[in-house]
Parts: structure tokens; sequence; C-alpha cells
């Protein structure tokens, strides 16, 4: 302890003047939060962007990852009357970071004094994150008492915003490590997604008895999904997508107590697995039903404008391997609940494109070549030329920026 205490010391000497009032977030016993005096329940998504459309849906809090352009962020959400909460990195345990090294944590533990000290007086702050699924498989004591170490820490630089980590699913092993080394944390952040709506009676068989935050949720993850023949995962549909974010919310977060709310994964877009599997909003910008769901659940009430909907696909070409360069057809069938005018949206892409040089997913690109006719809801397609996995996208748009999405995978073997 003797670098912590270094550490901390030296930080309090150099804690420049706030240059904004921060408002308190007290915790409330059995009820949950206050901010500024009044009860706060989190209704947030994760991600930074289209933070108009999360105010008109009814949302008030976004989560990030990371201090990574936090100042902009904290200025941006401010400006909506939107909260943050911070996430601060922390290092998995690697081939280059190890918590059982104390230079490794006495470096990291000067980052996140420094993170705190610059943003913690901002008024938009809501909670500092201490890491996010750095645990592993729970059962390593040194990453829990470093955990603790930090919290204490950052508890002392600012009472004011309470502490938590997120873990990937909080399982007997993480429980265990979190409530025999951690008391200084005042929420743990649970990120789930397709178990969800067993989330509470989970939380009774891990003997988990302080308070909790859904920090991720969505989505079924390629990870726990129906697969084709050759083991591609098979994706949602954006309608069923947000059916099965309602369930979760309903039965999950929107009960309250111990919970103190949620935040949605992703308000926004990326490519992970596909470019559509998380998103809420397309690549283009659309909304999709996910984000209707959560207008309805957040304000109570559904919204004006709808997106369409979308059915699953129907190809054989999902169910059975293709030749290179055969044809193969695909239909679709999408409504639209206002009578909105739809346009339809044929792509083909490979599965993956990669990995970039900081390990994230490449965007896949559409292959021109393969789309002979596309008219409406039917498509002719062509298998490309190159063995491999390949995958059909539709996204199906009204005139009122809304959007529908639903794919399917496809493998094409040697002639």
């Amino acid at each position: 302890m003797r670098h912590t205490t270094a550490f901390f010391l030296l930080a309090l000497t150099m804690i420049p003047p706030a240059l904004a009032e921060p408002v308190p977030v007290k915790i409330v016993p059995g009820k949950g939060i206050t901010r500024g005096g009044e009860p706060y329940f989190v209704k947030g998504a994760g991600g930074e962007k289209h933070l108009d459309e999360l105010v008109a849906s009814g949302g008030n809090s976004i989560r990030t990852w990371t201090t990574n352009g936090l100042a902009p962020i904290l200025d941006d959400a401010s400006k909506r009357g939107l909260t943050v909460c911070a996430g601060i990195w922390l290092e998995p345990e690697c081939n280059w970071f190890s918590y059982a090294n104390t230079k490794h944590c006495a470096k990291q533990i000067a980052r996140v004094v420094n993170e705190v000290v610059q943003h913690r007086d901002h008024p938009s702050l809501l909670f500092w994150g201490l890491g996010n699924e750095a645990e592993g498989d729970g059962n390593n004591a040194a990453y829990w008492k470093q955990l603790e170490v930090l919290a204490q820490i950052v508890k002392q630089l600012d009472p004011a915003h309470p502490t938590f980590t997120a873990v990937a699913g909080l399982s007997p092993d993480k429980a265990k490590g979190l409530n025999e080394h951690t008391p200084s944390l005042d929420f743990v952040g649970i990120n789930t997604y397709a178990a969800l709506p067993s989330l509470r009676k989970h939380l009774v068989k891990v003997e988990w008895k302080r308070p909790w935050v859904v920090t991720e949720f969505g989505a079924q993850g390629f990870w726990e999904s129906p697969r084709a023949p050759w083991g591609a995962p098979i994706e949602q549909t954006s309608g069923n997508k947000a059916k099965t974010v309602r369930k979760g919310y309903e039965t999950a977060i929107q009960p309250g107590g111990d919970c103190w709310g949620s935040y949605v994964f992703l308000w926004g877009q990326k490519q992970e697995a596909t470019a559509t599997w998380f998103g809420i909003f397309t690549e283009q910008g659309e909304s999709t039903n996910v984000r209707d769901a959560m207008h309805e659940l957040w304000k109570g009430t559904p919204p004006t404008d709808h997106a369409p909907e979308l059915a699953p696909l129907i190809s054989d070409a999902a169910k059975k391997e293709l030749t290179a360069g055969s044809e193969f057809q695909a239909q679709a069938e999408a409504t639209d609940p206002d009578g909105d005018a739809l346009s339809w949206h044929w792509t083909v892409t490979v599965e993956s494109a990669g990995r970039n040089e900081q390990g994230r997913e490449r965007p896949t690109k559409p292959l021109p070549d393969c789309i002979v006719k596309a008219e409406g809801p039917h498509a002719t397609l062509r298998a490309p030329k190159k063995p491999g996995d390949y995958r059909v996208h539709l996204r199906v748009t009204d005139t009122h920026n809304r959007a529908a999405t639903a794919n399917f995978p496809f493998k094409v073997m040697e002639k």
C-alpha cells in the first residue's frame, strides 16, 4: 500500500481549484439515488452520439468506457440536460499488465487520479466506472484488491459521485470477489444481454445484496444466438431486437428497488459481428425499432413516428452451402405502422473484414457484383467466386429517417 498512499498524497497536493460546481449524487439506502436533491432513475444509453434523439426519446444519461475525449462529451451532455456515467479504463490481466505487479498498479493509480481530478467538478458527471469487463473469470484476488484501493481513492477525491465497476455477467465467482474485497464500491454495473429477464433471480442466487445498474443490455449477443449449419451466428431482425429489449427492461430494470437504472447498448452504430448487430441507429443515421421501444419504456407513451417492421428474410442460401458464382433468391416482408412509403436497400458483404491495429473490427464493404436484381422485397443474388463466409443484408427505410434491418449468413464452397 506504500505506493498507493504516496501517489494519493502527491495527487492531493496537486489538485487545482474547482472550475465548476458539481451536482451531488447521494445514495438513499433501499430507495436508490438522488441528484441535486431530487430522485433519479437512470434512463441511459451507451455512446455519445444522437443525443438530441436520446432526449426526445426520454433518456437522461449516457455512458462512456474511457475518459478519452470526455470533456466535450460532458459539455454536450450538459447542453441537453443529460448526465454522464464516466468510464475509466482499467487494464485486464495480460502479458503487459499484471495486478500482482506493484509498478504496473502504481502507474494505473496515477492515471486514474489524474482523470478523476480533471473531470470531477463537471455538473453533468453522474458516476465513475472503474473498469469495464476487466475482471476475467473473477478469480484474480489481486484485481479485486486493487479495485478496492482505486475505489477508496476516487471516493476521497470525489465524494459527490458514486463509483462502480462493470462486469460481464455477475457469476458466483465475481460476486464472491466483489463481496470479499470491494466494500468501497457503491454498486456493481452488470453487462448482460439474453440473460437479462432472469437477472433478478440470478442476483438472489449469487447472494448479491448491494445496489446494481445494468450497464449494458440490448439485442441477443452473437455469442448466445442460434447458428447456421456452418457455425455463423444468426442475427435478430431489428423488430425482434426491440421485443428482446422490452422484455428484459420490463422484467429486470423497471421494477427499480436496488436497481438504479440502466444503459441500453448501443445508442449509435458500430461494426461488431455485423454492421447492425448492436446499433440502435444505422450507419446512415436512421433509428430502428429499438429506439421506438426505449421511447415507450422511458416516456410511457409510444413515439409519433415508428420504424418499419421487417420479418426475417427467406432464402435457401441460409440453410445450405452455395457453389461459387451460383445465383440464389431472397425474399422479405415489411410494413410501416404509419403507412409511410418504404425504400429497400439490399447489400452483400463478406462476413468479416478482419481487425485493425487497435483490435477493432473493420467495417465490411458491399460487394455490388453480387446483386443481380433487387426490386423491393425480392432480390436475385449471385454467390461470390471466392469461397468463404458472406452475409446478405436488407435495410428498409421510411420517409422519416427510420429503418428496419435484417440479414442472414451464407457460405460459398469450391465449385
